[in-house]
């Protein structure tokens, strides 16, 4: 086999292992474009605090960012994404950043030295990337406000006010 097949091979393994998780085990995968009613979660922000998903449902849009520190696409996009926080269209839609199987301690330096200002959550386990179906970061999901998915990809949405 020659080095390329073998590094291929390996890179599809890690990933396999790494973002195994609901979707193989038969639990219901819910975040595709026009998915209704995602799966549901509650993880901790870096204060301790409790955050769900459910409870900005009715109320307002709710932007999904998976991510992780050592992804350079994630870092490129903290600007654009405080940009978009704390712009006009912040007060219209909530941003939820999910660091993906990284320690508390990793992720609150990582806020600090980028200047993240945007709520950020702790998916230690990678359970709700797994129930996302996210198979590579940054992965963009944007919730509507009646719990649609309306927007799921790699980038993000070029202009985010046409989903307000």
């Amino acid at each position: 086999m020659g080095t390329t097949r073998i590094i291929t091979a390996l890179l599809f393994l890690i990933g396999g292992i790494a973002f195994a998780g609901p979707a193989q085990e038969g639990l219901p995968f819910r975040g595709a474009v026009g998915d209704e009613h995602p799966v549901d979660f509650t993880l901790q922000d870096l204060n301790g605090h409790p955050v769900s998903l459910s409870q900005f449902r009715g109320k307002k849009p709710v932007l999904l960012v998976f991510w992780a520190t050592w992804c350079p696409e994630c870092k490129a996009a903290s600007p654009a994404i405080n940009t978009l926080h704390d712009g006009p269209d912040g007060e219209k839609l909530q941003i939820l950043a999910l660091d993906f199987r990284e320690t508390p301690e990793k992720v609150a330096a990582a806020v600090k030295s980028r200047d993240i200002r945007y709520p950020m959550l702790l998916d230690e386990r990678g359970q709700v990337a797994r129930a996302f179906g996210v198979v590579g970061i940054p992965t963009y999901v944007l919730i509507g406000r009646d719990g649609t998915v309306v927007y799921r990809e790699h980038v993000l949405p070029g202009d985010i006010s046409r989903y307000l």
